[in-house]
C-alpha cells in the first residue's frame, strides 16, 4: 500500500534521514520508535510532503507522491489522515465545527459533513462535547478532537506524529485507549510515531526502531522487544524489565 525507497532529508549540514526503505501493507499498524532526534517525525511528515524530502521515492497505492504537483498532492492528502503532536484546533469553532471544517473545505455539503463529524466524534467518545469550544476541553479531549478530525476524512491511511507528546502523563491514557480501539477495528492502515512502549507492544503489528536517521531493526513486537538485535532494541527491552 505504502512504499518508501531511498528516502533522504537534510537540514543544512545535518543529515536527518539517511536512506529509508519501508513498505506498509493494507490494514497494518506500524509503530516507529527511537530516541529523540533520530528522524522519526521527519520520516512521517515526508510521507504526505508536509516536509519535502531531498531524495527518494514515496508511493501510496502506486501513486507516486514525490512526483506530484501541488494540486495532485492536495487531492491525495484527502486519503491521508494526520494526527499532530499539537492539537491545531480553531479556538473560535466548537468541537463539531472543528471536525467538520476539513470536509467542508473539500466541498462536502454541510449536512453530510456534520453527520460524518458526529460519527467520528462518537468513535473517540466525545458525543457529549459537540458544542464545546476547544478552551473548554482538557488536553486529552482536544487531542481526541484532532483524532476525530482525521477520522472524519475516512482516510486510507492514518499518520500519527507522537500524539501523546503534548499531554500531561495523567491524560495520556485516554488518548492511548482511543488509539487502541481504532487499531482493534482494523479498518485503517496506521503508521504511528510514539514513545509509548507498552502501547506499541500491545497494538503494533510491526515495530520499527530508528537511530541516527536509519532503520536499525524491524519486526513483530514479540520478536524485537524480547529478542532485539540492535542497540536501540536492547534499550527498549531493558525498559520493559524495570
Amino acid at each position: 500500500m505504502l512504499e518508501i525507497t531511498g528516502l533522504k532529508k537534510s537540514y543544512g549540514h545535518k543529515r536527518v534521514l539517511k536512506g529509508i526503505d519501508l513498505k506498509v501493507t493494507q490494514g497494518e499498524t506500524v509503530v516507529i520508535m527511537g530516541p529523540s532526534g533520530c528522524g522519526k517525525s521527519t520520516l512521517i511528515r515526508c510521507i504526505n510532503r508536509l516536509t519535502e524530502p531531498d531524495e527518494g521515492f514515496i508511493s501510496l497505492r502506486n501513486q507516486v507522491i514525490t512526483e506530484m504537483s501541488l494540486n495532485e498532492l492536495l487531492k491525495i492528502r484527502r486519503k491521508i489522515g494526520f494526527v499532530f503532536q499539537s492539537f491545531n484546533l480553531i479556538r473560535r469553532l466548537n468541537v463539531l465545527d472543528n471536525v467538520a471544517m476539513p470536509l467542508r473545505l473539500q466541498g462536502v455539503d454541510l449536512e453530510t459533513a456534520k453527520r460524518r463529524a458526529e460519527i467520528a466524534l462518537a468513535k473517540v467518545g466525545l458525543t457529549h462535547k459537540l458544542e464545546d469550544l476547544p478552551d473548554e476541553l482538557s488536553g486529552g479531549e482536544q487531542q481526541r478532537v484532532g483524532i476525530a478530525r482525521a477520522l472524519a476524512l475516512e482516510p486510507e491511511i492514518m499518520l500519527w506524529d507522537e500524539p501523546t507528546a503534548s499531554l500531561d502523563p495523567i491524560l495520556v491514557g485516554e488518548v492511548i485507549e482511543v488509539m487502541e480501539d481504532l487499531v482493534r477495528e482494523g479498518k485503517t492502515t496506521m503508521v504511528i510515531v510514539t514513545h509509548e512502549l507498552f502501547f506499541a507492544r500491545r497494538a503494533a503489528d510491526r515495530i520499527i526502531f530508528m537511530d541516527k536517521g536509519r532503520i536499525v531493526e524491524t519486526g513483530r513486537p514479540e520478536d524485537v522487544l524480547e529478542h532485539p538485535v540492535s542497540e536501540i532494541g536492547r534499550k527498549y527491552h531493558n525498559l520493559l524489565r524495570r
